[in-house]
């Protein structure tokens, strides 16, 4: 037993340090550096260098994106244009007019031999050449002979690494870009080739006026022609005015004929693609709801089944409620793209569907409220431990809830959807019902009417014998156009055929648009960062904290002398290190909110974070330095090394080599620049917990480790560090 005392006296407890010793050791630092006015200026120094290479950095990376717009690049247009479908297209031109209302870059439109001059001179970072059948090539996409067209774009890496990295992006812009006008303008003129609905047919209201108009003209023609008839001595002179004339008014009869006959296939087209829509939308409708009904049961079904859980099955509970929350979330998803849908149709079809919408709108309030009742009983759950009947009953209660409106939205299917859309498909086969009849009307004019008048010559001659004839066939001719008139009359008295109009008119374009860009991203950020200097912020800070523990142990010694203990020297210089490292992350930290203008969701926080990690860092480096002396210094600059490319401080550790990825979370770094990230964007508080317990670690670690190997590895690295100070040149 004495032997064992002994041994814990002479190796355990005389090498503990004594705390007295420890603030004898740090009083004479601070002593001697109010007493050295070159080591005060030194010291001084050491605190503000490491800030100097934080603020340059994060300033220099403050908007690097932001000033693009100083980036020159040539555009060269050499294309030719295309005939198509009976307009001149020109995209090369339509890019060009783009590019000009575009500030991302600075583009300079040149001729083909100054853009390359300029490249090879460093004038122009790249170079985007537009050939000469480029909308040629564009527009294949409507022919057999498909043939995709290009861009040529060239590059000067030599120049800067980034800037190509950042032209490039500018050229994937442009091709979107290219993409979107090509697709917009074929759409809109291909779309009636292929069963749509012509953008160039207008309104019909004015077709039918046309159509009015000459067959009124006819009949006044046909009047006079009476008149003329009927007075035998009428003068060759006179019937040959009267025929021109009639010609004239027979000409316009044919054109109004002509368009008549195109309105009506056109309004076909689009009838057919209506009830195309109106015949698919509806089933789709269905078998959405039907799946959204079978998510809602299933969640029901859930719910019941909790009742048989004891109070104590509080995982097992939430497994369950997080199970019946999912299926209410995709039934919301699901509904949400119904809603979609219906809009989309109901735009061009004169909302015919709002009843309905409103209904699903209503129904898609009511899941995602539920949803957020279950995240709160989750949550309840999970505080407590436990659960009781009240909340298996409010579970059960919104479960049921969402069944019976589910069920009965499925119920009054027939009335909200079924029924409108039937409706329209009636009234618009109504519309070209009278439509066809006044075509075959009006038709059945032309022919007779051009007889009648190539005839009226010979009649002339012998306008006796013919009076009576003419007299039926003018009558006849004249009962036709007012048949026809009756009917144009009717149509365009029809409540619905503003409907049709609507449709000619919006049909196209709204396709159109919905071809050319059939998704839009609705961009969220959850914890916006201010600009790229404030993102850049956390890696740069805790960097500059890295190097500045670095500096002050390798221009500061750790060893104050050998009358002391090594445990004595360990702590009782560590001391001033820890006070000196911390001035640095404050000013470091301040100055970047400050000096800087760094935005930070919470500015304390991130000067505690950087606090901390100078703690840290300097406990580590420190320890380091004082336990293998040069190499120490050498193991820090190596650690530093590879923890600027292991912790993902500038991009994403995933996009890294396989062996940064895999030393990520053994470094330091990887713990600060996250802690940082949360005080800048916003705090998650389980992944600052996590960081921040994550430095922590590290200092204790080591701080243990100097403590058990000091004077072990000092004795052992003695020999070692004696060749160095022989060399002259090392320490």
């Amino acid at each position: 037993m004495k032997k064992n005392t002994k041994f814990f006296e002479k190796h355990i407890i005389s090498k503990l340090p004594s705390i007295g010793v420890v603030r004898e050791i740090f009083y004479n630092d601070i002593k001697e550096i109010k007493r050295n006015r070159i080591v005060t200026i030194i010291v001084v120094g050491l605190t503000i260098i490491p800030s100097l290479y934080a603020w340059f950095n994060i300033e220099a990376f403050w908007d690097p994106y932001g000033n693009t717009k100083n980036l020159s690049v040539a555009v060269v247009n050499d294309d030719k244009g295309y005939q198509f479908k009976d307009q001149d297209l020109h995209f090369g031109d339509k890019l060009v007019e783009n590019l000009k209302n575009n500030k991302n870059l600075d583009w300079n439109f040149v001729s083909d031999k100054d853009a390359q001059k300029g490249i090879k001179t460093g004038k122009y970072y790249a170079i985007i050449k537009i050939p000469k059948d480029f909308t040629k090539n564009l527009t294949s996409i409507t022919r057999k002979d498909v043939k995709k067209a290009s861009i040529e774009y060239t590059t000067n890496e030599k120049t800067n690494a980034i800037a190509e990295k950042i032209t490039d992006q500018g050229a994937n812009k442009i091709q979107a870009k290219i993409s979107e006008i090509l697709i917009g303008t074929i759409s809109k003129s291909s779309l009636a080739a292929i069963g749509g609905t012509s953008s160039m047919i207008g309104d019909i209201n004015p077709k039918l006026d046309t159509m009015k108009t000459s067959l009124k003209n006819l009949d006044k023609q046909l009047v006079n022609l009476e008149k003329v008839t009927k007075n035998a001595k009428s003068s060759n002179e006179d019937m040959k005015k009267l025929l021109s004339s009639s010609n004239n008014t027979l000409v316009s009869i044919k054109t109004s004929l002509d368009n008549s006959r195109r309105l009506s296939s056109d309004i076909q087209s689009s009838l057919n693609q209506a009830n195309s829509d109106i015949n698919s939308v509806g089933p789709q409708v269905k078998t959405s709801l039907k799946s959204i009904s079978r998510l809602i049961n299933t969640s029901s079904s859930l719910a019941q089944s909790l009742g048989s859980l004891s109070s104590s099955s509080s995982q097992e509970a939430i497994r369950q409620v997080s199970k019946i929350k999912s299926n209410i979330d995709q039934a919301s998803s699901r509904l949400s793209n119904v809603i979609d849908l219906m809009n989309i149709f109901s735009t061009g079809n004169t909302n015919i569907l709002n009843a309905a919408i409103a209904r699903l709108n209503n129904h898609y309030s009511d899941l995602n409220n539920a949803s957020q009742k279950l995240s709160n009983i989750i949550d309840l759950i999970s505080r407590s431990n436990q659960i009781n009947s009240d909340l298996i009953d409010q579970v059960a209660s919104i479960t049921s809830d969402l069944n019976d409106k589910t069920n009965n939205i499925i119920l009054d299917y027939d009335d909200l959807i079924t029924g409108p859309l039937n409706k329209a498909k009636s009234s618009r086969s109504d519309i070209q019902r009278d439509l066809d009849s006044i075509i075959r009307s009006t038709e059945g004019i032309y022919p007779a009417t051009s007889n009648f008048i190539n005839n009226l010559d010979s009649m002339n001659k012998n306008i006796d014998s013919t009076l009576g004839t003419s007299q039926i066939s003018i009558d006849l001719l004249r009962s036709q156009i007012k048949d026809s008139l009756e009917m144009i009359d009717k149509l365009e008295n029809n409540k619905d055929l503003k409907t049709i109009n609507d449709v000619i008119k919006t049909n196209i374009l709204d396709r159109a648009d919905f071809i050319k860009k059939p998704v839009e991203i609705k961009e969220v950020k959850l914890y916006k960062m201010a600009n790229y200097g404030s993102a850049m912020a956390p890696f740069y800070s805790v960097l500059a904290t890295w190097v500045g523990a670095l500096i002050l142990c390798t221009l500061i010694s750790t060893d104050p002398g050998d009358k002391y203990k090594p445990l004595e020297k360990y702590y009782g210089r560590l001391t001033l290190f820890l006070i000196l490292s911390i001035i640095q992350s404050l000013i470091i930290s301040i100055g970047d909110l400050v000096l800087l203008g760094v935005t930070a969701a919470d500015p304390f926080l991130f000067i505690s974070i950087l606090m901390l990690c100078s703690v840290c860092f300097c406990c580590l480096i420190y320890t380091l330095v004082s336990v293998f002396k040069t190499v120490g210094k050498a193991l820090s600059m190596f650690l530093l090394v590879i923890q600027i490319g292991g912790s993902g401080g500038t991009f994403p550790i995933q996009m890294t080599p396989t062996f940064f990825k895999t030393i990520n979370s053994f470094i330091p770094f990887t713990y600060g620049i996250n802690a940082c990230r949360e005080a800048i964007g916003g705090v998650y508080p389980p992944n600052l917990y996590r960081d921040c317990a994550g430095l922590v670690v590290f200092a204790i670690i080591f701080i243990i480790f100097g403590t058990v190997s000091k004077d072990i590895i000092n004795r052992k690295l003695e020999p070692l560090s004696h060749r160095f100070e022989s060399s002259f040149l090392m320490e």
